[in-house]
């Protein structure tokens, strides 16, 4: 067989080696949104579980990133040292811009969203505990939560949840999740503010 001929054959094979596995190898389809929004909702509830009476939630999302975002992310990635990058970087990208929680959202426990306006107006009067107490009877304060960044498999997450008891009484936090045998768990936490 000539050396030309062989060279022929061979890349032909190759070639088709190459197109073979590119056609066979099994490849994990990106999740969905309906799948995001669950699990978003999943790692939601597990900061409502185990609440007492009504849960008030701040309805636009928020990250507190404060006046120097890079500096809080090289925060975060200091004290959530098992992160994965996709986690950290999905939830950048899914809190470039405020956004709105759904009022359907199945969190397992009885929950009110309220607007950013009508917390202000409850919360810039001195008395703003007995005023948010006598609007939203059984409310505990109120959170507020980001959207959750995720890995591209839905296994690990990274969300942002404030919360507020009454003046002066509140902190913020960026919490690791992980999805074990069906449940999301804190795996690490940093805080960012407390009052």
């Amino acid at each position: 067989m000539s050396a030309r001929i062989f060279k022929y054959i061979w890349f032909a094979s190759l070639t088709l080696t190459f197109f073979t596995c590119s056609i066979f190898t099994p490849t994990t389809p990106k999740p969905g949104a309906v799948d995001i929004e669950r699990e978003e909702q999943a790692v939601y509830a597990t900061f409502l579980s185990g609440s007492r009476g009504l849960v008030l939630i701040l309805q636009d999302t928020s990250t507190s990133m404060g006046d120097d975002p890079q500096r809080t992310i090289d925060y975060i990635r200091s004290g959530l040292k098992n992160m994965s990058t996709e986690t950290l970087e999905n939830f950048l990208e899914r809190n470039k811009q405020p956004s709105q929680l759904s009022p359907d959202m199945d969190l397992g426990a009885p929950y009110t969203l309220i607007s950013r306006d009508d917390l202000h107006k409850i919360t810039s009067q001195s008395n703003w505990e007995d005023v948010l107490n006598e609007t939203y009877p059984g409310s505990h304060g109120y959170m507020m939560f980001s959207r959750v960044g995720f890995n591209d498999t839905l296994g690990q997450a990274l969300v942002y949840v404030g919360q507020v008891a009454r003046p002066l009484m509140g902190a913020g936090y960026y919490y690791l999740m992980e999805k074990r045998k069906g449940q999301w768990t804190i795996k690490g936490q940093v805080m960012v503010w407390i009052s």
